[in-house]
């Protein structure tokens, strides 16, 4: 069992995200989220800033890959940053400015608890996966099809409540 759902956390795990026709669709489990209530469940990555949420992280011996949220977005405020380090420094960053992260990421949550999030950088597509009972990785394709997967270690945070709210708000969740 992963440490999130290990830790009684109210996680709308059967949601549909194409009930979301609107605000007053999200169950009031995601729609009244605080960061309050979920903030020792994100665990800080090196590559966000303090004043940043890690929403999702990965360490593989030297490398380590983040996707950083300011803490409060919408669809015209804050920002989603995907960043990579190897040894220690930073090597890739997306998008490079701090912007609304509605044109650049895309976020699902399925039926069965799995999330991930999406995005498209130079011909390749990354994509941060995060099921629920399972481990984490994440999948690089080439615009040619060819794919390689980084596996990385238990459940992060795509799944709690204050997560799915940051998505929503953002603009990014698939309907």
């Amino acid at each position: 069992m992963s440490r999130l759902a290990g830790a009684g956390l109210l996680c709308y795990a059967a949601f549909m995200p194409a009930a979301l026709a609107g605000e007053s669709a999200l169950p009031d489990t995601i729609r009244k989220a605080r960061l309050e209530d979920h903030l020792p469940l994100y665990t800080p990555s090196p590559l966000c800033e303090p004043n940043e949420l890690t929403l999702w992280s990965c360490s593989i011996k030297k490398r380590e890959y983040a996707l950083c949220s300011s803490r409060a977005v919408s669809r015209s405020a804050g920002y989603f940053q995907y960043r990579a380090s190897r040894s220690g420094k930073t090597v890739f960053v997306y998008p490079t400015a701090r912007q609304s992260p509605a044109a650049s990421f895309v976020y699902q949550a399925f039926p069965n608890g799995n999330a991930s999030v999406e995005f498209v950088n130079d011909g390749y597509r990354y994509r941060l996966l995060d099921p629920l009972r399972d481990d984490s990785s994440i999948l690089v394709t080439s615009s040619k099809g060819q794919s390689s997967e980084i596996a990385c270690g238990g459940n992060q945070t795509l799944q709690l409540n204050y997560t799915m709210r940051l998505m929503y708000e953002a603009g990014v969740w698939k309907q």
